[in-house]
């Protein structure tokens, strides 16, 4: 297990990062950015399921889509601990990372309901690119009503709205932000 509570939101995203990364080895679409997808898609399904996140960490607005606002400082505690390895390649031009995990992840601090949200979203964007996966985030309404590099607040999982994001709805998304980051 990584250093840290079993508990911690970063123990618990490095430990749902190398799930994830073990179980997308055979997907050579798989890297970093999918990584991230994977996680957040995972959030909100289990958000809508359940009403609580899975991990409690943070996730920003950046321009593929969202991302694990700790991503660097959880992959360098994966790499330490020597639970896992990166590995930089060319694919289709782009540099792709992959983690490589050398040890099965800790799972238990998590539920069934949890790692069966995490698996939907593996099987749903399996075989998908990174450029596939970011323009499928991008219609998400959570990464559209906030600005870059902003925190998107998973409770936006429970609006269901008809595809348009006007700037009332953004204000109200920063509201909601601030009143929950007070």
């Amino acid at each position: 297990m990584t250093t840290g509570a079993p508990n911690d939101p970063d123990t618990k995203a490095a430990e749902l990062l190398l799930y994830v990364a073990q179980r997308t080895e055979l997907d050579e679409t798989a890297g970093s950015v999918k990584y991230n997808k994977i996680l957040y898609f995972g959030e909100l399904a289990h958000m809508r399921k359940v009403g609580q996140p899975i991990t409690g960490v943070e996730y920003q607005k950046n321009p593929m889509g969202p991302t694990l606002r700790r991503m660097v400082p959880i992959v360098t505690q994966l790499l330490d601990s020597d639970s896992a390895v990166e590995v930089e390649r060319e694919y289709y031009g782009r540099s792709q990372k992959r983690l490589i995990a050398l040890r099965p992840p800790d799972l238990s601090a998590f539920s069934g309901e949890e790692i069966a949200a995490v698996d939907m979203m593996i099987q749903q964007l399996w075989g998908k690119s990174a450029k596939e996966i970011s323009d499928i985030s991008h219609d998400d309404l959570g990464w559209r009503a906030v600005e870059d590099g902003h925190t998107i607040p998973l409770s936006m999982a429970f609006i269901n709205a008809d595809g348009v994001v006007t700037e009332k709805m953004r204000q109200r998304a920063k509201q909601l932000v601030a009143d929950l980051n007070p």
